[in-house]
């Protein structure tokens, strides 16, 4: 069977060429379906030099863009780390025999409740960023992430194959290194990813029937090069001036309604709710649970199908979570992992 592996800790600043962050108590290794480090080389071209000479000439290093991209199933002590990466620190709560869940039910004394409120992310100029070791055991391949912050997070139930996970963003640095002969420990397999039927939905009242339903978070972001230290890589890690962080997505409707329409035709807000109850159980009658809670959920975008030959015609509408005043979105997590720190 190939071997490797991801190991991820928060950084205590984002980490670049030449500071040494402290880095989390807390470690990750995600069961990937893929992480791909990005080198993001640019080296300098010469061809526009005048040297009396017809073919191209040789390349230098110049400058590096590195990045990274993830894909994984929604594991709950997964899910609860890429939270934090995108949407800053929860506040956690152990469970006391009185703590209640969104739906009213106690929470049991050997679990934990995250909930990430918005407005998201650290305070401060720098978004969350993690150091991330990739390891391709097999080839004697070993890469260092640093100052990785997560640009987009998508959440997607397909009807089949899990819910999952996918992430992406900048980073300050991305280098090979030598093999850090790490012993990877995973969450256990007996607990299971969300899948799509552990999935219901509140939505606008008189909806049409849904189709499908995903989120995804964005938080602008951008690596700097500040001058600050001499090096071909960025340097620092900042929010970017695009705006807040945001909960979006699509939901494609399997029947059109009116209601849908004149929601989207004026802006109409409408409080919304997605939940997952995972099969999988923290105790005997508990679940491990997810929720997204949205205040004012409104359509920014969406048409009907095309009028044609059939029997059913649909649409697909954009959303977006926003405020009526603050606290545009919650997202509860409940899971057994103690601290994200």
């Amino acid at each position: 069977m190939p071997k490797g592996y991801v190991r991820e800790q928060f950084e205590s600043l984002p980490g670049n060429e030449a500071n040494s962050p402290v880095l989390s108590t807390k470690k990750l290794f995600p069961p990937v379906q893929s992480f791909a480090p990005k080198l993001g080389p640019k080296p300098l071209s010469r061809d526009d030099e005048a040297r009396n000479q017809d073919e191209p000439l040789p390349l230098v290093p110049d400058a590096f863009e590195p990045g990274w991209e993830y894909k994984s199933r929604a594991y709950p002590d997964v899910l609860g780390w890429r939270l934090k990466h995108i949407c800053g620190d929860p506040v956690t709560t152990k469970g006391n025999g009185t703590l209640k869940d969104p739906d009213e039910v106690v929470v049991p004394t050997n679990a934990y409740m995250h909930v990430f409120a918005a407005p998201f992310g650290p305070a401060g100029a720098s978004p969350m960023t993690v150091d991330a070791i990739v390891a391709y055991s097999d080839q004697g391949a070993f890469f260092d992430l640093k100052g990785a912050a997560c640009g987009e997070l998508g959440i997607e139930s397909p009807e089949e194959g899990g819910v999952g996970l996918t992430a992406s963003g900048p980073a300050l640095v991305c280098k090979p290194i030598a093999d850090p002969a790490l012993a990877p420990a995973y969450e256990s397999l007996a607990i299971r990813p969300f899948v799509r039927g552990n999935l219901s939905l509140n939505w606008l009242a008189g909806s049409g029937v849904t189709q499908d339903f995903s989120l995804r978070i964005t938080n602008p972001v951008e690596a700097v090069r500040s001058l600050g230290i001499a090096s071909k890589y960025p340097d620092i890690m900042e929010k970017a001036n695009e705006g807040p962080i945001v909960v979006s997505g699509s939901i494609p409707k399997r029947q059109l309604k009116n209601v849908d329409i004149e929601a989207l035709i004026n802006a109409t807000g409408f409080e919304a709710l997605a939940k997952w109850v995972s099969d999988s159980m923290i105790e005997a009658a508990y679940p491990y649970k997810l929720f997204v809670a949205m205040a004012n959920c409104q359509y920014t975008g969406g048409e009907p199908e095309a009028f044609a030959n059939q029997r059913r015609h649909g649409a697909t509408f954009d959303w977006k979570s926003t405020a009526k005043t603050t606290g545009s979105t919650t997202i509860t997590l409940v899971n057994k992992t103690a601290s994200y720190v």
